[in-house]
């Protein structure tokens, strides 16, 4: 009989650890993953270093602060750090961030699989899910077979469209549960062309404002877009519903607008056209674009462009024309309606879980959507082995 006591739906980051945070235990858990393998995203995480999260654990970093406040709290980057460390994981902090000694996801994914006891069901897909007596009866498609499964538990973990995963919200909303519309987030912000034309492949390190946020990050031109770290969280700003088409350069952070006039001025004395007044300070490229962008021409009197370039510099306005899709975000904005969810519980439905990605839960880019998913996955399980083995 396929009985269990617990069944994940989904083996990606939350997944597997909630499975690991149960180990042990004595209950009979089972995974079901669509894809042919676990663990497919996670190896695609932090540019595959997989950033597991961030020492500056700040809940501003997330859509809903307050709601995750009361859960980081309790399990926050000391205590993943510390679960990762019993797993047999070694880590490292770079810049506050955390990471597996390797610098490797794959690293990651072996300790969370190693001696796990479950099973395991690869490119098996949950298409019903319906309570039944103490439990639930769940049906699954495993190629052209349909599979059934009964679990005392049932656990939402499938993530969303977002690179590898899946969108399994309509297996919660068909049992009452509201939800919002998955969107791309963390990703490139595709722009006017014409206002970064010439910067294809060109990576500074630059200030991004957008929707009265400013963040000092990377920046990489593409031919139609906008990436980086710093642009991938202003994507987060875009898919959440922000109001504004304009986003702003700042391609010398770390300078006021007087201090680059001032630059630019002294500059000016012994050069005597723009060309030669930006030379030496910007790479080749982005020193046309400005001269362009100004309305200058290379010949143009250095004296009478310090002003507008200085302006430019400071604040290069380009017009948005929005997020790109799923297959090019790193997390998706929306998901379940959390305030249905007590400590990942339905409010709805007893022993129905949900945890990770999949709730209405996104943050920036910096470990911490992981964080969200070591989170979840640990209260959840937590909660499950305090109800099934007070005993």
């Amino acid at each position: 009989m396929n009985d269990f006591d617990v069944f994940i739906i989904g083996g990606g980051a939350a997944g597997l650890f909630m499975a690991k945070c149960l180990d042990g235990s004595g209950l009979k858990v089972a995974i079901a993953e669509s894809n042919a393998r676990v663990g497919k995203k996670l190896l695609a995480t932090g540019n595959g270093k997989c950033n597991l999260t961030n020492l500056d654990l700040n809940y501003a970093h997330y859509n809903n602060p307050r709601y995750v406040e009361q859960y980081l709290s309790r399990f926050g980057a000391v205590e993943t750090i510390n679960a990762f460390e019993k797993f047999g994981l070694l880590t490292k902090v770079i810049d506050k961030r955390v990471y597996p000694y390797s610098e490797c996801a794959a690293t990651v994914l072996d300790v969370l699989r190693l001696r796990l006891k479950v099973d395991l069901y690869p490119d098996t897909t949950v298409t019903s899910l319906t309570p039944k007596g103490e439990g639930y009866k769940i049906l699954a498609k495993c190629g052209e077979e349909t599979k059934v499964y009964y679990s005392k538990a049932v656990a939402l973990a499938t993530g969303s469209p977002s690179t590898f995963g899946k969108d399994s919200l309509e297996l919660y909303k068909k049992l009452g549960h509201s939800a919002s519309k998955f969107r791309p987030s963390l990703c490139p912000i595709k722009v006017d062309k014409n206002a970064i034309k010439g910067l294809s492949g060109v990576r500074i390190k630059g200030g991004v404002r957008f929707n009265g946020r400013y963040e000092v990050g990377e920046i990489l031109f593409k031919d139609f877009a906008l990436s980086g770290i710093a642009i991938f969280n202003m994507s987060g700003e875009i898919a959440r519903g922000a109001r504004g088409d304009i986003i702003s350069i700042d391609f010398m952070p770390e300078r006021s607008l007087a201090e680059v006039e001032t630059l630019l001025t002294k500059k000016s004395a012994p050069v005597n056209c723009a060309g030669e007044l930006l030379e030496g300070i910007f790479h080749s490229k982005v020193k046309e674009r400005l001269i362009t962008y100004s309305g200058f021409s290379y010949e143009t009197p250095a004296k009478e462009c310090i002003s507008a370039l200085a302006k430019n510099i400071k604040d290069y306005k380009i017009k948005i024309e929005g997020n790109l899709d799923f297959s090019m975000s790193q997390v998706s904005s929306g998901g379940l309606d959390v305030n249905q969810f007590d400590c990942f519980e339905s409010k709805l439905h007893k022993n129905l879980y949900a945890i990770g990605e999949v709730l209405d839960i996104d943050g920036d880019c910096g470990g911490y959507n992981l964080q969200w998913c070591w989170t979840s996955a640990y209260l959840a399980a937590d909660k499950i082995k305090r109800e099934f083995l007070r005993g």
